[in-house]
């Protein structure tokens, strides 16, 4: 698999499109875990305190407890993931201008389908979404 290649395990992505089903009309979002090779290992559905169907903010108490339940399983933070209900599945000029690390992963839910990103200097690189 390719560094552009993310391997997305099915249970994450079922537990992704039930948590944004489960708060649409509003975006949903959580966090990712992976493991120190990293794969994605788990999926935190966390409350959007904003309540909006076009931005979120992760509850910052549910980060701190989804941040110590990583840790304590020898996993890091490595991603988040909203969803884009009734929009697209591509990153908005909000999520670009949203504080970001780097090298985190960037899962988007939209018209039933998750795409990933990286975002880099105020631009969105897709990857390419294994599911297997």
């Amino acid at each position: 698999m390719s560094p552009e290649t993310l391997r997305l395990p099915e249970q994450i992505r079922l537990a992704i499109e039930a948590h944004a089903s489960n708060c649409a009309p509003d975006e949903c979002c959580g966090l990712l875990a992976s493991d120190a090779e990293g794969r994605l290992r788990f999926a935190y559905p966390l409350t959007n305190v904003e309540a909006s169907p076009i931005s979120f903010t992760i509850d910052p108490d549910e980060h701190l407890h989804a941040l110590l339940h990583a840790e304590a399983q020898g996993w890091e933070i490595s991603g988040v993931f909203h969803s884009h209900p009734g929009g697209e599945g591509l990153p908005s000029a909000r999520d670009l201008r949203a504080p970001h690390d780097p090298a985190w992963i960037h899962l988007i839910v939209a018209t039933g389908r998750v795409r990933a990103f990286t975002y880099l200097e105020g631009r969105a690189l897709e990857l390419e979404v294994d599911l297997g």
